[in-house]
């Protein structure tokens, strides 16, 4: 098969396929001022063309139906090198280093409202990009690193959506992020001396742990959270309040038995960063054994955060909902009601 090679120039060229991912891109370069503009302002016209341009799964969705996900990666510096003969520090062409963050939503059934699903920081991007190749990513061999990157993130965020409209419905795409992460050559993926977003470092916050904690089998019952706490709550609660809100509080219950067996997960921490504010306004109208429940539970998943659950127990309004920029889906991804 030949490899993917997304080029803006192509774009024209590949019919209507798009992506089952809606992403909004945004490429910050301000700290970059040793580059040529037009090669950064092609990089993010090739990012835009990748990310939407690209189907990743078998299913069909509808325009409404596409997941909303929004990337914002800002470049910090050109990589360096030692010049060999004087030894000072000059740039690599074309090799950057940046910060990439995502944020994901869901709709929830029944309301105006959206459900954010991942919200992450990837603070090790290193990447080397050349204007008029395009963004390189096969999924048979390695092509390059902004590509293995990206084709990963794609996996993740559509793992994590698919495993809250049915249980477990994510899994292909995780292991798919994690076929991304096996072709990777040895010299980025090397304990020591790899690449600091992928090398396997015990608890480093990157995209190997955060792959391997969902892969985990400890981490199990977050899996079955993701499914409860959407489908079964959220989605519930604009007929059933209590019970949906019954549901959510099962589903932490689960993700605090998962971060038990595998204290300080990644995965659990980005659920956390992702639904902490939903949680605190949810049970703002719930029971005191309900709140106590889970005030108790979260300063236990997110302990550095655990003072922020004391604003359960406000009984100030409720937040207005968030529209999305699309209507809700009736698709149920992985066929189970």
């Amino acid at each position: 098969m030949l490899p993917v090679v997304f080029l803006a120039l192509l774009l024209g060229t590949r019919g209507s396929a798009q992506s089952e991912i809606e992403w909004d891109v945004t490429l910050n370069t301000d700290q970059i001022t040793q580059t040529d503009k037009s090669q950064l302002q092609a990089l993010e016209r090739d990012l835009v063309t990748f990310l939407n341009g690209q189907t990743w799964t078998n299913d069909r969705f509808q325009e409404d139906e596409r997941i909303q996900a929004i990337m914002f990666l800002t470049l910090r510096e050109q990589v360096q090198e030692s010049n060999k003969g004087s030894g000072a520090a000059v740039p690599i062409p074309n090799a950057f280093t940046g910060t990439l963050a995502i944020q994901t939503v869901r709709p929830i059934y029944g309301v105006p409202d959206v459900t954010p699903i991942f919200n992450t920081q990837d603070k090790n991007i290193t990447f080397t990009y050349r204007q008029g190749e395009g963004i390189l990513f096969s999924e048979q061999t390695y092509l390059s690193n902004l590509g293995s990157i990206m084709a990963f993130y794609c996996y993740i965020v559509l793992g994590l959506d698919y495993d809250t409209f049915s249980p477990m419905g994510g899994e292909k795409y995780f292991l798919k992020a994690q076929e991304v992460y096996n072709l990777l050559p040895a010299n980025l993926t090397q304990i020591s001396k790899g690449d600091k977003g992928w090398r396997p470092t015990e608890r480093a916050r990157n995209r190997y742990t955060l792959m391997n904690d969902i892969l985990n089998p400890q981490m199990l019952p977050m899996r079955r959270a993701y499914y409860t706490y959407h489908r079964l709550g959220l989605d519930l609660m604009s007929t059933d309040i209590v019970s949906g809100r019954n549901n959510v509080t099962l589903a932490i219950e689960d993700a605090q038995k998962a971060n038990a067996s595998n204290p300080n997960s990644v995965y659990a921490q980005a659920f956390t960063d992702a639904k902490r504010q939903e949680i605190i306004e949810i049970y703002k109208g719930a029971t005191g054994v309900e709140q106590n429940t889970v005030i108790t539970a979260m300063s236990r998943i997110d302990p550095a955060k655990s003072s922020a659950y004391r604003a359960i127990r406000y009984k100030g309004p409720r937040r207005a909902p968030r529209s999305p920029s699309r209507a809700p889906s009736t698709r149920n991804r992985g066929g189970v009601q």
